[in-house]
């Protein structure tokens, strides 16, 4: 009776273990990737079994992803520095120009631009088409730093969730090891009884 039992339970976990995928597909998403670990691991009661392999390939998997967000928001910090100075250039440059356009201001009807007199409305169309063009030039530069700051929060916040995914996975497959490991030293300890 014991070597049918033994038998039929060889035949059924062949027949299982034959169904089962042997890897973590490494090309899909990382939620992909834990939906692949749920769905595809054995059943025991109320609980998941999951290969250690599989485990170790998407914790590598996660890591991997987390570093490139990383890098990538470090590359974001950098271009948002280089933009900041960028302004702060820009800033210096406007406020040069309208030193310059108060001096003008100043003087007489004739204005010497560049060692050429000129009328003072000619020299006005002038500055003002400079300041219009840095004007516009600081528009543009601050609409790409709001952009990359969008774009930072955004990646900001996808770490924090996945930092929060992955803690809260973490805590789970911790608490279905511990059970795991009290039932079966439960059932040590009935068996040497």
């Amino acid at each position: 009776m014991k070597k049918l039992f033994i038998l039929l339970t060889c035949i059924y976990c062949g027949t299982l273990l034959a169904q089962q995928p042997k890897y973590v597909p490494k090309d899909i998403s990382i939620n992909e990737q834990f939906n692949f670990l749920l769905k595809n691991s054995n059943n025991y009661k109320q609980f998941k079994v999951i290969k250690q392999n599989w485990i170790a390939t998407v914790k590598k998997n996660t890591a991997d992803s987390i570093s490139g967000l990383k890098k990538s928001l470090t590359e974001a910090n950098i271009t948002i520095g280089e933009q900041k100075k960028i302004i702060d250039k820009v800033n210096s440059q406007l406020s040069s120009v309208q030193e310059n356009l108060d001096a003008v201001n100043s003087e007489k009807e004739n204005i010497k631009f560049l060692g050429t007199p000129t009328s003072k409305q000619n020299y006005k169309t002038i500055m003002w088409t400079i300041v219009a063009l840095l004007l516009s030039i600081l528009g543009f530069l601050l609409f790409k730093f709001k952009s990359n700051q969008a774009t930072t929060k955004d990646t900001l916040a996808k770490l924090g969730d996945l930092e929060a995914e992955f803690e809260d996975h973490r805590r789970r497959a911790l608490e279905r090891e511990q059970k795991v490991m009290r039932k079966l030293q439960d059932e040590i300890n009935k068996n040497k009884k």
